[in-house]
């Protein structure tokens, strides 16, 4: 599958992706579903070794996946606008500026140690220091929040001085490290300090993570618990790259669920035996480097490129045929704003128009390779259209660490074709306004005087109340060829001899069953 950097920023990304998977044997898998409580094993595959696991320190898809098995968080997304418990029984939205969460009582660690509301403040007020580097603030945590915890009443409240309108989207996407964690972090570059369902038990970087499930876990995603028939007590999570050879496994008996993303999916359809989830992904985009000394610093060229490009063909090869149209930046399935900001917004597809602004222009067109099997293609598509128009093309293959240096380091690209996938739209105001890196995200460079009036007037309201304002920030952004919609990517899910349902990061780990052989 295809691996993704949550910026949700949920980030810029590779894609989202959990090559989910299986047990053993058949019979392995009859006799564990027959069981009482928390039996047998399932082994569920990533596309990419997730690297550091320290989740308040990476942004990438795999990581944070792995990471839900260990971490809970305050409250749980789990579709447009839909919101539920996690470590938090109760939150109240007070204001823009205030929110208020009160934990359920007896939060306990894999460790044996308390969760409070003071080990909650800890966790984010690493987050806002920006001496820490948490990539999470900004994005999850607001700059310049100020938390108070008080433990006897289990409440935590966040508060800050500039209005946050999707303020509990964003706190619902922290994972929550307990004391041990926090007091040694260097603990969770390869190991795991949290209240989730599951404990990490083993990890072999590059190869797979072992967990082993928690007894006594009742404060899951809406009450969910460990004390259930059939859910997986062992879960191995398998480093798989290919997505072909992911598929292969799930055909042949090796994997019993695989996340797809590619044209694999066309054979797993014919399976009679296969339980499949289809959920929309990531939206694809192209961003285009508008700090000084790029072509795409002038409004001109940025205008003509995006002309010279047929954005839909370009979304469907890089979507495998297989995707939706894009509505807006936010994910589909956990956007809380209904609308669209991409009809009539972006400007037409005009080869003719663009070629007299782009004679003799160069750029370097970067793309992860790590991502799916769909990415090397579309970029290719992108420098032949490219070229017709009279650009000069080479393109960068990179991995998706590599990329990430290059996007928020070096700055050594021009255009770059990502997918980022965010919960909500103010979620992406950090890459798409303020300062460049090193001092901030906003990667591209981008200054949209229209972008920043629809966040003034979005973020003085609570929640879907400013969505026309966030909605009509994004078409200026799409107007002014900041950057260039594609197409979204979907996923499917299949299952066999296990069953789930699908999350955030991908299959929740407290949703995993296994089930009789097909």
């Amino acid at each position: 599958m295809r691996k993704h950097l949550f910026l949700m920023v949920a980030a810029v990304a590779a894609l989202l992706s959990v090559t989910t998977a299986a047990v053993g044997s058949s019979a392995h898998r009859t006799s564990a579903s027959s069981a009482k409580g928390p039996s047998g094993s399932a082994t569920l595959s990533v596309p990419t070794d997730p690297g550091s696991l320290d989740p308040q320190l990476t942004l990438l898809g795999a990581a944070r996946f792995v990471d839900t098995f260990a971490y809970d968080t305050l409250v749980t997304l789990t579709g447009p606008g839909k919101i539920v418990s996690n470590l938090a029984q109760s939150w109240k939205v007070v204001s823009p500026k205030r929110v208020e969460f009160t934990l359920k009582p007896n939060l306990t660690c894999a460790d044996g140690s308390k969760m409070n509301a003071s080990v909650v403040k800890q966790n984010l007020d690493f987050v806002g220091n920006p001496a820490n580097k948490s990539p999470l603030l900004g994005l999850f945590v607001p700059a310049g929040a100020t938390v108070t915890a008080k433990n006897g009443a289990r409440t935590v409240v966040v508060a800050t001085t500039t209005p946050q309108p999707f303020m509990v989207q964003g706190l619902a996407l922290v994972q929550m490290i307990c004391s041990k964690g926090l007091a040694d972090r260097s603990l969770l570059a390869h190991g795991t300090s949290g209240t989730g369902a599951y404990s990490l038990t083993n990890a072999v970087a590059g190869d797979h993570y072992t967990f082993q499930v928690r007894k006594g876990y009742t404060w899951g995603p809406n009450g969910a618990t460990t004390a259930v028939d059939g859910m997986p007590a062992k879960v191995t999570l398998k480093v798989i790259t290919n997505e072909t050879t992911a598929a292969n496994l799930l055909l042949s008996g090796g994997l019993d669920v695989a996340g797809v993303s590619g044209p694999d999916r066309s054979r797993l359809d014919k399976s009679s035996s296969l339980f499949k989830i289809v959920s929309p992904a990531q939206p694809n985009e192209l961003f285009f480097n508008e700090n000084a000394g790029h072509p795409a610093a002038s409004p001109a060229v940025r205008k003509a490129l995006v002309q010279a490009l047929n954005l839909n063909q370009i979304g469907t090869v890089v979507t495998s045929g297989r995707g939706l149209k894009m509505t807006q930046l936010s994910l589909q399935n956990f956007t809380p704003c209904a609308g669209n900001s991409v009809t009539g917004s972006v400007p037409a597809y005009n080869p003719s128009a663009a070629k007299s602004a782009l004679g003799g222009v160069s750029i370097k067109v970067l793309y992860p390779t790590d991502a799916g099997p769909a990415y090397a293609p579309a970029a290719e598509l992108v420098q032949q259209q490219l070229s017709a128009a009279g650009v000069k093309v080479t393109l960068d293959g990179q991995s998706t660490a590599t990329l990430q240096g290059k996007i928020f380091g070096s700055g050594d690209w021009d255009l770059v074709l990502i997918a980022i996938g965010v919960a909500n739209p103010s979620q992406f105001t950090s890459l798409l306004s303020g300062a460049a890196p090193p001092k901030g995200i906003n990667f591209a460079g981008i200054a949209n005087a229209g972008y920043k009036l629809g966040v003034a007037h979005g973020s003085r309201r609570v929640g879907p109340a400013g969505c026309k304002f966030w909605l009509d920030g994004e078409r200026a952004i799409f107007k002014a060829a900041d950057l260039a919609p594609l197409a979204v990517t979907t996923s499917a899910t299949y299952g066999r001899g296990v069953r789930f349902t699908i999350g955030l990061q991908g299959p929740q780990p407290t949703s995993l069953r296994l089930t009789k052989s097909q």
